[in-house]
């Protein structure tokens, strides 16, 4: 973990991306991950998901984040902070400027400025994360007695960001802050079902008892939580309090109760519509008294209050137990525009308070199950600490490498321009700084792998595994695990492959979590966060259980009843208007691609990750013995030949063959620019045509041939790493990845988005491999380093996982395949742990910047002329041997006289 640099990816803005990632801490694969909040000026709805950037000086809180994308968002979120002094309520006053002692995996370290006393003692913050929770040790200046003029009274908070759909209970003689939030960007269950807990009385309450203007309606119970709509007059508070007193005087809890109305009218919270709120409040809050709760109706949507049962519960407590406590209501930071804040307040003399917090998205009960066992009272901050760096060296530590060092020997001159852009000639210390920078980027590569997907199983109280389903209109709670935040679209090509080598049990869960969202849901999820978002073209998780069907390595998985999952999504004609399945299916079968003409999208990127997808399902189905589908599947996927035009160029120059938009009738769209991204009518995904012209991976000699010879498809990649980053705006329009093309990537080669992350193993089928393993390397050096840190989105671990994976030497071209491509491995030498106590040796002798082609491999003393490897064989572990080469003539001849 000391080489994990956990702020690589995370300088990106809106319009460019260098990872858009977060500085996560917490352990591999948690429900809960925590990260400092600090970018509260967010110009737009969807800038709110752009909340850190490395140079923000002004710290706004903790959160405790799910965001696995800004493009995705968050859920569940809510924030911590600690303050003294007086109580700030808007932005940005809340914040503080703040130095960050340190970032690591397993912990986060912050001093803040604005809390410090003459001397330089300032407030400072450490947080360590458990797989549901996380513990604080807050440390404040020692109390100055006769610093009369100072407020010195001590507070933590905790911050949910709105009044309408999140609740708080806060209780000083226990210490604790209690409540949930409903905070989501979509992905959970809805129902326009009254709220559970409310009943046909509440509508029919006894008119002598309660007259009110219109009828009641009642949110979900929680201690004291709930909230009256009513109609009246703005500028009559006093009968404001009357016609609430009197909707509500049949409730026990109406004896305390507080009005949300402006004096002098204006602006008020408007709950579902037109009418003002009356709040339900255990005890008054401007009395200070313990034990104060506040919250909100549900958000209206029209005429129908629309109710989800996604909740986020926690439970706070502290040591030592607080003074005093309170509430504070609509809070801003701008990010949270109507918030409300929880707070315990402490004497001046204390000096240190611990925080230990556990979450659950099952129920209340639940967060407290999870408290007591991950982090007891009696186990200290510096315990837990040790617990969580224990866990992330355990993970990262399944691979071991070296490269040339400056540890002995003679100087040894490297070409490092696949590194600084620039050839020059450097000594062995030079080598050594380039060693370790490349460990650097490997094991913060490593650190983002194992994040995503995220595991939202929790365990009861019998150490049972359960989960909250949000594919469950009823919002129930099932046995087993689930699994959430991971788009197939670009997960399916590198995040998978590499947790089935090395991190095995995990991607067994993982797997088995997507087969119970499918049996809760019905269908595969393709981008699920926390339940299905649908969003992106295709069904690409039907790849993965594909995969994960003919790799047969995940304990109790039912095999049938995964081959069904992805059958559902191959073969069922997608429900009108659902976010499941392959949309334009109907379409795909008739003319064997989605028409340009027709109702879909992305037609030709989604045609091509549906033949993708189909050869995967082919490989499943062959080994289940199901000949027909096999047989029915492999036909579908090589229906790409439909798309291919042999004659399609960029204009003038260049090598033609492009795959472009096809109208029902079997004739190519009349216009066509190679360049345009999105195609000239949103016929492709998140590029242009250049980006897809080699989406073929299941079959590269066939698209060789389609070319008219390996060395016709050899000189269009090697175009398209060479020629210039043009690119149009076409119907997608700008986005940030045409900036990072051109600011980050070579030529057409766009590894900043995922379309293209297979090219480079391409080479090898059309003939010519060395000229992919200098690009691969190239690739490695350029693309990963502390400079560029990712070249775009980092997409939920794929763009880590692709780095591991090739500086490895390996990759997998087709889910579903028993095998992995050979590339050109970074390392000297590679030890990789691939379970059960079995090791994997990777040895490349020799090996620099400037030897980038395989001479020759082997496995276990066995030659693969093929430049390919068996998982199954490397799963059992074994020693992978490289011959390296500075030359690409040597390595090439070597590579057609073995394979001949």
């Amino acid at each position: 973990e000391d080489y994990v640099d956990v702020l690589m990816g995370t300088r990106s803005r809106i319009d460019l991306s260098d990872g858009n990632v977060l500085p996560f801490i917490g352990r591999p694969w948690a429900m809960n991950l925590w990260a400092p909040q600090t970018n509260n000026y967010a110009p737009n709805a969807a800038g709110k998901a752009w909340w850190f950037h490395p140079d923000d000086r002004e710290l706004y809180g903790i959160r405790c984040t799910h965001q696995p994308s800004p493009w995705i968002n968050d859920y569940g979120n809510f924030l911590i902070n600690s303050e003294i002094g007086p109580m700030w309520e808007q932005y940005p006053d809340k914040a503080s400027s703040f130095h960050s002692v340190s970032y690591r995996p397993y912990q986060y370290d912050v001093q803040l400025d604005a809390h410090c006393d003459g001397l330089g003692n300032c407030l400072t913050i450490n947080l360590t994360g458990t797989e549901h929770g996380a513990i604080l040790k807050i440390t404040f200046p020692p109390y100055d007695k006769d610093a009369t003029g100072w407020d010195q009274t001590r507070r933590v908070w905790l911050m949910v960001g709105d009044n309408s759909t999140d609740a708080i209970d806060v209780n000083a003689d226990a210490g604790t802050i209690t409540g949930w939030t409903q905070a989501n960007n979509g992905g959970v269950p809805k129902s326009h079902e009254p709220a559970p807990g409310a009943s046909a009385a509440d509508d029919d309450a006894d008119d002598d008892q309660c007259e009110s203007t219109m009828t009641v309606k009642k949110s979900v119970g929680y201690s004291g939580n709930d909230v009256y709509r009513f109609q009246v007059n703005d500028t009559d508070p006093d009968g404001a309090a009357k016609v609430c007193l009197q909707q509500c005087c049949a409730d026990e809890r109406c004896k305390a109760w507080t009005i949300d109305l402006p004096s002098g009218g204006g602006d008020r919270f408007n709950c579902s519509g037109a009418f003002p709120c009356c709040w339900i409040k255990s005890v008054a809050e401007d009395n200070g008294a313990r034990g104060s709760h506040v919250s909100g109706y549900k958000k209206g949507f029209g005429p129908q209050t629309l109710v989800t049962h996604f909740h986020h519960y926690f439970h706070l407590e502290t040591t030592p137990k607080a003074s005093k406590a309170g509430i504070k209501q609509k809070v801003s930071d701008h990010l949270f525009d109507s918030g409300i804040l929880g707070y315990l307040e402490f004497a001046p003399e204390v000096s240190e308070v611990t925080v230990r917090i556990a979450t659950s998205f099952i129920s209340p009960d639940m967060a407290k199950v999870a408290l007591a066992r991950e982090l007891p009272a009696n186990k200290s901050f510096e315990q837990v600490a040790m617990d969580s760096k224990k866990r992330w060296n355990e993970v990262l530590s399944t691979i071991d490498v070296t490269l040339p060092s400056d540890d002995s020997g003679d100087d040894l001159e490297i070409d490092l321009s696949a590194k600084e852009g620039v050839h020059v000639s450097t000594k062995r210390s030079q080598a050594s700084e380039y060693a370790e920078a490349r460990k650097k980027t490997l094991y913060s590569s490593m650190y983002r792998a194992s994040l995503f997907p995220r595991s939202l199983a929790e365990i009861d109280g019998d150490g049972h595994v359960v989960h909250y389903s949000a594919y469950d209109e009823q919002g129930r709670t099932f046995p087993g695990e689930i699994a959430a935040d991971s788009g197939f679209w670009d997960a399916y090509r590198t995040v998978y492959q590499l947790g089935a080598l090395i991190h095995p049990e995990q991607y067994a869960k993982m797997i088995q979590g997507w087969m119970n969202a499918y049996r809760e849901q019905g269908w595969l999820p393709g981008w699920p966060s926390p339940g299905e978002r649908g969003a992106m073209a295709a069904t690409m998780q039907d790849c993965v259980v594909a995969d994960a069907i003919v790799r047969d390595m995940v304990p109790g998985l039912d095999l049938n009843e995964a081959y069904k999952a992805i059958a559902k999504d191959a073969f069922t004609v997608q429900p009108p208007g659902a976010k499941k399945g392959r949309e334009g299916l109907d379409e795909y079968l008739k003319y064997g691609y989605l028409a340009a003409d027709g109702k879909a999208s992305d037609q030709v990127a989604a045609s091509l990750n549906f033949m993708l997808c189909d050869y995967s399902i082919s490989l499943a189905a062959a080994k289940l013995g199901r000949d027909d589908d096999a047989k029915a599947l492999a036909q579908r996927a090589a229906n790409w030949r439909k798309l291919f035009d042999r004659t399609a160029t960029g204009g003038s120059h260049g090598v033609p063959g492009f795959f472009r938009p096809k109208l029902m009738n079997g004739t190519f769209e009349s216009s066509f620019d190679v360049y345009a991204w999105g195609g000239l009518n949103h016929e492709y995904t998140e590029a242009a045509p250049y980006q897809y012209r080699f989406y073929v991976p299941h079959d590269p000699e066939g698209l060789a041939e389609a070319y008219g010879g390996g060395d016709v498809m050899c000189k269009a990649l090697e175009e398209m790493m060479t020629t210039a980053p043009t690119y149009h705006l076409g119907s997608w329009g700008l986005h940030h990845e045409q900036v990072e093309m051109v600011e980050f990537c070579f030529g057409q080669y766009e590894h900043n988005n995922q379309p293209v992350h297979h090219v480079l193993y391409m080479f090898k089928g059309a003939g010519c491999p060395a000229q992919g393993q200098k690009w691969l390397r190239y690739a490695q050096d350029n693309l990963y380093n502390e400079r560029v840190g990712y070249s775009g989105d980092e997409d939920n671990g794929e763009m880590s996982s692709w780095f591991v994976l090739s500086s490895l030497g390996l990759y997998q071209l087709v889910p579903g395949s028993e095998f992995y491509e050979i590339g050109s491995p970074t390392w000297e030498t590679a030890t990789v742990k691939v379970g059960d106590d079995k090791v994997l040796k990777i040895n490349a002798p020799g090996n620099s910047p400037d030897t980038p082609y395989v001479k020759s491999v082997s496995f276990n003393g066995t030659p693969l002329n093929a430049l390919r490897v068996k998982f199954s064989d490397l799963r059992q572990g074994g020693e992978l041997q490289f011959e390296m080469t500075g030359d690409a003539d040597e390595a090439q001849r070597f590579y057609e006289a073995r394979r001949g």
